[in-house]
């Protein structure tokens, strides 16, 4: 066991927000930062990385500390992963968009009715109700926010509801997807002719709060799932990654218990779904019923009511959508219906993936991954926009208008063309990682770096574009250049409506090659295009 080195390891999952080049001089190895979708991995795991040889190769093949750091940068990947690839991980990352897009006319009529003052939430604090376009701005913005928090660790519900914005479980879901969605709508569909309808929800919505059907009205009771993203996220991650080392180095689960691996929020979601299964912890890492822990995380992330699909049942939205709730009614529809599949996984094939998820989502009422990647596929072929969009990507030449989510749409229709093909891959990426057939390993490492997170930062600490074959640098450095362009005034809305004090432009997570006042200078006017005011002649309040 002495060959483990934990020092390469242990990673820090993701944050929400990474605002610095923190990572190098601390104790986390690797993190993912959805707002950037930026993977950092710190200094001396990103030696042993650069020290092997381009090609692609079996763990036997790669020297320990090469085999360790690997493992990690595959466990960031998978988050990854987990937001371009997933129904869930697009609704949720366009949050960040949505929240600026949809607010956008609002702000600009704050500036017209009251003029440049931060923050918003506190101006409405001091003059309650007195602006209807503060009360939008606030409303949509929280009603967002608290979604993805409640999906991202379901006790936050309890504190949620007692804020004023709050209105309820539903409206607050109903207003991240229906956003999220809106803003896919007004770059590639303007005349709704393929994405969900979102002009009909509200009428449908209406009619659950003047029920009073529960989790939809005002001082609902509302019963949440004990685990949520979060836990399902690092969960799904880490198991790839022992798979990984435990493929290629014949490791067992208890190895990796000893280093510390298989604790905390890293084994809180398998703990529980072994608990709800009535079964011990394996001590194989690649017993079948890790495999079908994997593959239910993967449905678990993966809902399709209201998104890729029209909404089937709307009184259903909030337990067919929430992970942490389809989590757990997956779990216990193997209990009680499908004990058989506790031992089905032996091959991790893309056989074995389709015929259990759909066996899974069946039971749950609702579509497989493996049918939702479908039915997206079609879009790359009978809709005009979309393939417009995908030469885009092919050249990575984006336009400018709303280029973040050209961006990161683009890159979720390619993950969901290949998943379609080889959802076994995505699936159990540790096992396929380490397969001893060497064109099943070819293709398993081609998926890996087609798919790899945009943006890395480097050995300096500065952020780079990861998608450099085939493309020349001015085209690379004109996407990355303009997507981070439209990140800093994503930034900037969301701390010019909700936080307090001056602007904070510490932006040094980006580039150290710019001065504090480069950087300063660059994000500010990246927000005068938009709102056509500078962020310095903002009045403090």
């Amino acid at each position: 066991m002495s060959n483990l080195n934990p020092q390469l390891l242990l990673s820090n999952g993701f944050y929400e927000n990474l605002h610095s080049s923190f990572i190098n001089g601390t104790n986390a190895r690797g993190v993912y930062s959805p707002m950037q979708f930026t993977l950092r991995l710190r200094n001396d795991v990103q030696n042993e990385i650069n020290s092997i040889t381009p090609g692609f190769y079996s763990p036997n093949e790669l020297s320990e500390n090469q085999t360790q750091a690997f493992s990690t940068y595959l466990h960031e990947t998978i988050h990854w992963w987990q937001h371009v690839g997933s129904n869930y991980g697009l609704i949720s990352s366009l949050k960040y968009p949505a929240q600026s897009h949809i607010n956008h006319s609002y702000l600009k009529s704050i500036l017209t009715d009251i003029g440049p003052i931060k923050s918003i939430a506190k101006y409405d604090i001091q003059n309650p109700n007195s602006n209807l376009n503060i009360n939008k701005t606030l409303n949509y913005w929280h009603d967002i926010d608290f979604a993805n928090k409640i999906a991202f660790a379901p006790n936050n519900l309890k504190t949620i509801t007692n804020n004023p914005y709050f209105e309820s479980w539903g409206h607050s879901y109903q207003i991240m997807w229906g956003s999220s969605i809106w803003t896919l709508i007004s770059t590639v569909d303007n005349n709704f002719s393929f994405l969900p309808n979102i002009r009909e929800w509200e009428a449908e919505f209406e009619k659950l709060r003047k029920q009073k059907i529960k989790g939809f009205y005002h001082g609902s009771p509302n019963t949440i799932a004990p685990i949520g993203t979060k836990s399902i996220f690092e969960g799904q991650a880490r198991f790839s990654q022992i798979q990984y080392l435990a493929r290629g180095k014949n490791y067992t689960v208890a190895d990796f218990e000893k280093l510390n691996m298989l604790e905390g929020i890293y084994v809180e979601c398998f703990d529980l779904f072994l608990k709800i299964l009535g079964e011990k912890r394996p001590l194989n890492a690649v017993h079948p019923l890790i495999g079908l822990f994997l593959l239910v995380c993967d449905l678990s992330i993966n809902p399709t009511n209201g998104f890729p699909f029209e909404i089937r049942n709307y009184e259903s939205f909030i337990i067919s959508n929430d992970p942490g709730y389809r989590f757990i009614l997956l779990c216990q529809q193997i209990r009680d219906h499908y004990s058989v599949l506790k031992i089905a996984i032996k091959d991790y094939s893309k056989e074995e993936y389709i015929t259990i998820s759909n066996i899974l989502a069946s039971s749950i009422e609702t579509r497989s991954p493996h049918e939702s990647a479908g039915f997206i596929c079609r879009w790359l072929t009978s809709e005009q926009t979309i393939q417009d969009l995908l030469k885009e990507e092919e050249t990575y030449r984006f336009k400018s208008e709303n280029l973040p989510i050209r961006l990161f749409f683009s890159k979720f229709l390619r993950f969901q063309e290949d998943k379609y093909k080889y959802p076994h891959i995505f699936c159990w990426p540790g096992i396929n990682l380490t397969e001893t057939g060497r064109n099943e390993l070819q293709l398993a490492f081609d998926l890996f770096e087609k798919h790899k997170a945009l943006f890395i930062d480097g050995i300096d600490g500065d952020i780079y574009h990861s998608a450099m074959k085939g493309y020349t640098d001015e085209q690379v450095d004109s996407t990355l250049n303009g997507f981070f362009a439209w990140n800093s005034v994503y930034d900037l809305t969301r701390q010019w409506i909700v936080e307090p004090g001056p602007f904070n432009f510490k932006y040094e997570w980006l580039s150290s090659k710019y001065s504090a006042d480069e950087m300063q200078n660059w994000a500010s006017t990246n927000f005068e295009i938009s709102f056509g005011i500078r962020p310095e002649n903002f009045k403090i309040i």
